[in-house]
């Protein structure tokens, strides 16, 4: 319903104008904030992945990557878990070294981690990746990914966030010796 008020124009006449009332302008500015919120809740959420099917949540622990991305995220106590697993390879992909976890297999740098002959030739074996802060390890599953390997997950937040959850960083002076390959800028 719409209000009829006048409007003095230059003529001098009044002519009437309309204008929308006071409680269809506030159901316009609610309807605007709905959209608004919903759509910042839809982009929020990169921590702590949680899937939601069929109404239930659901953790992403011991199911493959989703089709829509190229590698499981794991948080520290899911990736401690799958290391138990001996077919499982875990490579740190950090340049330079900044440490490693207790029972690291390789160490494979994330921009060269293409076609290493380190690599397992099975496809499907089992790739834990992570690195220091959790990017390295991305760039380095998607790349395995492009690759052809079926079955990647890393380290969601890197050797920070395994350290942050109370588990231990090793320093390995040994094989800091041996990654000295400057870090890509």
């Amino acid at each position: 319903m719409k209000s009829r008020s006048f409007h003095w124009v230059v003529s001098g006449r009044a002519e009437p104008t309309y204008r929308p009332t006071r409680r269809r302008s506030m159901l316009i500015v609610t309807a605007a904030l709905a959209v608004l919120v919903t759509g910042l809740a839809a982009g929020c959420g990169s921590e702590g992945r949680v899937e939601q099917a069929a109404g239930v949540a659901a953790t992403v622990e011991n199911e493959p990557a989703p089709a829509r991305e190229p590698y499981a995220r794991l948080d520290p106590a899911a990736f401690e878990e799958r290391m138990k697993n001996e077919q499982a390879m875990v490579i740190n992909v950090h340049i330079p070294y900044e440490g490693e976890l207790a029972g690291t297999d390789a160490f494979i740098p994330y921009d060269k981690i293409r076609d290493d002959p380190r690599l397992p030739e099975d496809k499907g074996t089992e790739l834990l990746l992570y690195c220091r802060s959790g990017r390295m390890s991305e760039e380095a599953g998607v790349d395995l990914h492009e690759e052809g390997y079926t079955n990647i997950a890393h380290l969601e937040g890197g050797m920070k966030a395994w350290e942050a959850s109370g588990r231990q960083v090793i320093y390995n002076p040994e094989n800091a010796a041996k990654q000295s390959a400057p870090h890509k800028m």
